[in-house]
């Protein structure tokens, strides 16, 4: 859908109950894995659906660069279902590295293609207000609270928010987030039309006659077969979770994309078949 350039004038109070124009959202999440592997073309295609009028949002992880600071400070990483299991010291490094690193290396390549970016993270203006998930898991936060009114000043300044999944609660304790769940929070709150999630993964596997072929399209029953034989593992589980409730709450299509093939948003914009793309039901 090609949405139209000119926008209303920005309302600075804006009331999160006032309707928008909410399907121009798209919200991209993009997994640590691929994120020093991501192209200038991959960011130029962001761009350029922010031109044809849709609105990208990016939440990123960082994962990769996190483990490689804790083992360089003599920290061990340690993971239950795909998530890290945070402590103080952990919490710490968690921080610096995904917005004092990841975060800003986003933001800089977008603005170096000619972009605007800012980059931000769930506890700035308390957009991501946080509680314990766990307490085996320490500092690891699950969402109470998402609110995301300033998202529309940036929308009509064509300013794409880059955001690092943290949270904080009430007394100002900040909270790690997997970053699957924090892009399907801000998807369900913004009513986006697409998710992206792009990794270093093709999309979803599964055995044929001993090979692995990838599954171009899944729904949530597909989903519940395929958890039932274990098909899932490490940070795939909360991944596909997070996609069944997208699409309970009204989302359309989540993708599950490998960021280092070189075109992979204009594929499937030209609706190539790519990856995994996993909707309410099939088509008939």
């Amino acid at each position: 859908m090609i949405m139209s350039k000119s926008m209303q004038p920005i309302v600075h109070d804006f009331d999160q109950e006032q309707k928008i124009d909410q399907k121009q959202f798209v919200v991209i999440k993009i997994g640590g894995s691929v994120l020093g592997e991501l192209s200038d073309r991959f960011y130029k295609e962001v761009l350029y659906l922010l031109e044809e009028g849709w609105f990208p949002i990016i939440v990123h992880g960082g994962g990769p660069s996190i483990t490689k600071m804790l083992t360089r400070i003599g920290i061990e990483s340690s993971f239950v279902n795909g998530l890290r299991v945070t402590d103080e010291e952990t919490l710490d490094v968690v921080q610096m590295i995904l917005n004092g690193k990841e975060n800003t290396e986003i933001v800089k390549r977008i603005q170096k293609l000619g972009g605007k970016a800012i980059g931000l993270s769930g506890v700035d203006d308390n957009m991501i207000i946080a509680e314990q998930l766990d307490p085996a898991l320490g500092y690891v936060g699950k969402i109470k609270k998402i609110s995301l009114p300033i998202f529309h000043i940036f929308q009509e300044q064509k300013i794409i928010p880059v955001i690092s999944p943290l949270g904080v609660d009430e007394t100002g304790q900040v909270y790690n987030i997997n970053a699957d769940t924090v892009a399907q929070a801000i998807a369900i709150e913004l009513q986006a039309k697409k998710i992206f999630l792009v990794s270093d993964v093709p999309g979803i596997y599964h055995q044929q006659q001993g090979k692995k072929e990838i599954l171009h399209l899944l729904t949530p029953k597909d989903i519940v077969q395929l958890k039932a034989k274990k098909q899932f593992t490490g940070g795939m589980i909360p991944k596909v979770d997070a996609a069944v409730q997208c699409l309970d709450q009204g989302i359309e299509e989540i993708f599950i994309l490998d960021g280092r093939e070189e075109g992979i948003l204009a594929k499937v914009y030209d609706q190539q078949l790519v990856g995994t793309r996993i909707q309410k039901a099939e088509v008939v």
